[in-house]
Parts: C-alpha cells; sequence; structure tokens
C-alpha cells in the first residue's frame, strides 16, 4: 500500500467520523435520545457530543426563560409606575377638592374651582400669578381669586387653559375693606416689601396692630368677609386728618402658594 493511498483512507475515515459526530450531536441536542445501533468504536466522542449537546439545549431554555423573565420584569415595573402615577393624580384631586370644599365652608359658597399656581411675575410695578385654569374651566375676567390662607387677587386675563391673576401685592390692586368686628371702611393697595397698605381708612373704631381686615362690599367685585391680612403697623396720623392709614400683612403666602381657588363674581 503506497503513501498516497494511506493518506486517501485517513481522509475518508476522518469524514466519517466528523460525519458521524456531527449527527450524533444534532441528534443529542435536538432529539435528546442517542440511537440504539451506535458503534462502540465511536461511542466515547459521541456521549461527549451527547452531553455537550444536552448542556447546549439547556443553556438555550435557559437563556430564553431569562429573557421573557427580564420582559415579564420590566412589564410589571412599566404597570407599577403607571398605579403610581394614576395614584398621585387622585391624591392630588383630592386635595383640590378638600382645599375647595375649606373655602366654601369658611370663606364662601361662591367658590367654583380650584386651579394650580403655574408661574409669577413679581416686579416693583406688577405682582401677578398665573393658574392652570381658563375659559374652559368656567373662569372669567374680574373672578376674586382666594386661597386656603386668605384673599389673593383678581382674574385680569383668561385664555382657554390659564388666567392672569394680579394679586394684592400689586400696586394697580384696589380692594374694598373692613376691620373684623370693627367696621369702618377703606381701600387696600399693594405696598413694597410684601406689605399691602390701606389710605384712607375712616371708622367709629381706632385701628391697632393685630386687626384682622376682611373684605367689604366696596367696588362690588369682592364677596364680603374674605380675608385679606393682619395690621402690622399703623402710620402716623394727621392730627386734621379724621381719615387713618395703616400696613397690612397679607394672610395669603405668595411665595410658598401651590393652588388657588376662583370665586364666581358676586
Amino acid at each position: 500500500m503506497s503513501w498516497g493511498s494511506s493518506l486517501s483512507d485517513f481522509v475518508r475515515a476522518w469524514y466519517v467520523f466528523v460525519g458521524l459526530a456531527l449527527l450524533t450531536f444534532a441528534r443529542a441536542a435536538f432529539v435528546g435520545r442517542l440511537p440504539a445501533g451506535m458503534s462502540a468504536a465511536v461511542a466515547l466522542p459521541h456521549v461527549a457530543l451527547y452531553r455537550s449537546g444536552i448542556h447546549l439545549r439547556a443553556a438555550w431554555d435557559s437563556m430564553l426563560d431569562r429573557r421573557q423573565t427580564r420582559a415579564e420584569v420590566v412589564a410589571l415595573r412599566e404597570r407599577l409606575a403607571e398605579s403610581d402615577a394614576a395614584l398621585r393624580l387622585l391624591e392630588l384631586q383630592i386635595v383640590e377638592l378638600e382645599a375647595l370644599l375649606d373655602v366654601r365652608r369658611r370663606q364662601t359658597p361662591a367658590a367654583r374651582v380650584t386651579a394650580p399656581v403655574v408661574g409669577r411675575v413679581s416686579t416693583g410695578v406688577s405682582d401677578s400669578l398665573t393658574v392652570g385654569a381658563g375659559l374652559a374651566a368656567g373662569v372669567v375676567q374680574q373672578m376674586p381669586v382666594t386661597s386656603a390662607g386668605g384673599l389673593v387677587g383678581l382674574v385680569v386675563d383668561t385664555t382657554a387653559r390659564t388666567a392672569v391673576v394680579r394679586t394684592l401685592l400689586d400696586p394697580q390692586s384696589r380692594v374694598g375693606v373692613t376691620i373684623r368686628g370693627k367696621g369702618g371702611q377703606g381701600v387696600a393697595v399693594g405696598d413694597v416689601g410684601g406689605l399691602i397698605r390701606v389710605d384712607r381708612f375712616i371708622g367709629d373704631s381706632s385701628v391697632a396692630v393685630g386687626d384682622v381686615i376682611e373684605t367689604s362690599a366696596i367696588g362690588g367685585l369682592f364677596p364680603r368677609g374674605l380675608l385679606v391680612g393682619v395690621v402690622v403697623e399703623v402710620l402716623p396720623q394727621d392730627p386734621n386728618e379724621l381719615r387713618r392709614s395703616f400696613l397690612v400683612a397679607p394672610a395669603a403666602d405668595f411665595t410658598t402658594l401651590l393652588d388657588v381657588v376662583l370665586i364666581d363674581r358676586p
């Protein structure tokens, strides 16, 4: 036998071996059982390939299971986030309704709708809020605006979804006021330093620090009895002048105001 003939026989045997190995691997991986008539001469390699196929299939199945589990976890997290968002929305709506009911009970039954404060402009010549309710919610110009703390101002402009409120701190604001329990009449305007100034107030009783100031019927823009603030300083009086002037700290905290309540016009 020549050397070339021996090489050819070896190559043919090698291809037969490889073919049997691939057949065994494929059947082990995708059928799961070895053929009963497998030759003993190639049993050990085929057993190794069979076990490799089993491990490969188990690894593939495990990978598919993990991928499916990850997808389920992602879906559950998304559903949980949606539920949390819906719950938070309900909580905010409850807070708004509670504020509306509180204003109706303590200030005026004419309270109409609650709106979030979405912006504020405060300069030396103006002070206004933008709220997230407009014509679509029944908000119109000259609607009084209040809060749980006290009076906020008056609607001066509207769009479909928003409204601009001129606050009590604006120098152009005009609110008829009186002293709770004492009476009298005056007009409150915005002043510097976050205060309200009441000029030319006239009444039968003296004005003192700590007096509670509320809306009166002057001007006809605000319901009577809305809390405006508390007197913090009584200004010196001209002996020949019967009218008094004093400064008022607003009851509403404009720096932390998150929601307001809009009131139907008187």
